[in-house]
């Protein structure tokens, strides 16, 4: 079976099984929002992953060039930024001069996924939209990323959730990564990769939903 086939039902998998978790967890009254959006972040990942599966068995679909499929990761990182932007890095940095180099610091992640973007797809003989679908996962990748490392070195606020939220943010910092190495990883046909990738990624999508359950209940007690 094509490395790629089994990538993509692997990291499909994980993300159904994530998605359904948080959806019996979360979607209820009363619940977080927070945890909801990165059920939806789950879900993104699955809908567009079983799109791609689909793709490549029925049409034998090249994964290189621009597919709706792409829109699951770009939703799926659209969510991961979400919902640590905005109130949610409000409550943990409300901008004193003491913590500037908690905001400095996590610059480092987006910085670099930047100048991988640089190398990998402006300069390089890909197609237009894959430059362009590239550079949209790129720009979330760095967005989403910068949020997960500073909540994850940020000190804690005194209500001590962002403490309990270390583990997911670690988590979801990975998977963020581990997407815009996905998308280097098939521009090079480095299939082999891409499985490891796609394995990486199965496990993640749903440790991501099961560490923000456990980081609320531990929060909660």
């Amino acid at each position: 079976m094509d490395l790629i086939l089994i990538a993509n039902i692997i990291t499909c998998a994980g993300a159904f099984a994530g998605f359904l978790y948080g959806m019996f967890r979360f979607f209820r009254p009363r619940t977080a929002v927070y945890a909801q959006m990165i059920t939806l972040a789950s879900g993104c990942m699955a809908f567009g992953r079983l799109y791609q599966v689909i793709r490549i068995v029925t049409i034998n679909g090249d994964l290189e060039e621009f597919h709706l499929g792409i829109l699951g990761v770009i939703g799926c990182l659209l969510f991961l930024f979400s919902a640590n932007f905005g109130l949610m890095d409000g409550i943990v940095d409300d901008g004193a001069e003491e913590y500037r180099k908690y905001r400095i610091v996590p610059l480092a992640v987006p910085i670099l996924a930047a100048a991988i973007y640089l190398a990998f797809f402006l300069f390089t003989d890909l197609a237009l939209t894959v430059k362009i679908a590239s550079f949209f996962v790129s720009a979330l990748v760095v967005a989403a990323s910068y949020y997960s490392l500073k909540h994850l070195i940020f000190p804690d606020v005194e209500l001590g959730f962002f403490e309990c939220m270390r583990p997911y943010n670690l988590l979801a910092l990975i998977l963020e990564l581990l997407c815009m190495s996905e998308m280097i990883f098939i521009s090079r046909e480095m299939e082999a990769m891409t499985l490891l990738t796609g394995i990486l990624m199965g496990i993640l999508l749903p440790a991501i939903v099961f560490a923000v359950d456990r980081g609320i209940k531990k929060w909660s007690i």
